[in-house]
């Protein structure tokens, strides 16, 4: 496990094997109703590989999620990761 300034990492030896994570988080500012995603990608040695964000307007925060999983299926297929 590590600790970065407060945060824990439980990846461990998960990171074998040439998979890439991608982490991602989405916002939602209420009193201007405006939500936006964005995430990073990792490899298996946990170096940083891009990043990315979208301004998704007003929306849920289902409509969020929805489109945070879309984006990182199409950012996936378009770089050609298999893991």
């Amino acid at each position: 496990d590590e600790t970065i300034e407060g945060f824990k990492s439980s990846y461990g030896d998960q990171r074998t094997g040439g998979w890439n994570f991608i982490n991602t988080d989405g916002d939602v500012k209420l009193e201007l109703g405006s939500a936006a995603v964005g995430g990073v990608m990792c490899d298996e040695n946990g170096d940083w590989g891009f990043g990315y964000n979208r301004f998704l307007g007003k929306c849920s925060i289902f409509d969020i999620e929805l489109w945070d999983i879309l984006d990182d299926l199409k950012i996936i297929q378009r770089r050609g990761h298999d893991k």
